[in-house]
């Protein structure tokens, strides 16, 4: 009997515990759910998996030259990332550094070479042109790590005549410009590199009127220069 009363009790006194404790705090603890949303940009020769907390985040089975990912929504806060080389050869990471992205903001994360010191990101403040007749918006980015300063000139001809404009000067690795305000519209752009002076990449774009966009350049001295264009919005 005496056992019985024991062991009654001690239910009792853990039924009760289990009582107050939900008093005192009887939500479940929060799961914080924030996101980011993120542009990945492979500026790299090579392909590639990114993985967030050792889990991939790009949906096709290696992410290509030159290819960007789009503007997929994150896990917030500071996290993990790492980048592999595609391949079943290739199990550990060229690298892992811990990346910071606020919620409900806009990035674009550049892997520019094989180390840690070669990747950046920009916040993305975006917003078309909402004029009656809309420009496009385009901004320029040098995620080159040895090519030097780049320019980038827009070619064309007025009257049968050569016109060179230069929309930006001397972007430092890491850099990026503002955006411009350009008429839409076929548009043939140049990018000088400070490193080779005479090597000139030249490329045809069409741009919307409303639409923004990032054109960059990169690659190496071994591999040569290239460049690529994103629609942001």
């Amino acid at each position: 009997m005496k056992i019985k009363v024991k062991v009654l009790l001690m239910i009792a006194a853990a039924a009760g515990c289990i009582a107050s404790c939900k008093k005192n705090n009887d939500k479940p603890d929060a799961v914080d759910s924030s996101t980011s949303s993120l542009n990945v940009i492979n500026a790299t020769f090579n392909n590639v998996n990114v993985y967030q907390n050792g889990i991939r985040i790009n949906n096709t089975t290696t992410f290509y030259p030159g290819g960007t990912l789009g503007y997929i929504l994150v896990k917030a806060g500071t996290q993990n990332y790492s980048v592999k080389l595609d391949g079943p050869s290739n199990p550990n990471p060229l690298f892992s550094l811990p990346l910071t992205l606020s919620k409900d903001s806009v990035y674009s994360f550049y892997i520019a070479g094989n180390t840690a010191d070669q990747v950046f990101k920009t916040t993305d403040v975006i917003a078309g042109d909402t004029s009656k007749v809309p420009s496009a918006k385009i901004r320029f980015v040098n995620a080159s790590p040895d090519a030097g300063n780049i320019s980038v000139h827009f070619e064309g001809t007025t009257n049968k005549v050569a016109v060179d404009t230069e929309k930006v000067s001397n972007l430092a690795f890491k850099a990026t410009s503002t955006f411009y305000l350009v008429a839409p519209g076929e548009h043939n752009m140049a990018m000088h590199s400070a490193a080779f002076p005479g090597t000139i990449v030249r490329d045809t774009v069409q741009l919307v009127g409303g639409k923004v966009y990032t054109y960059y350049g990169f690659g190496n001295k071994s591999a040569g220069l290239a460049t690529g264009l994103f629609t942001n919005q």
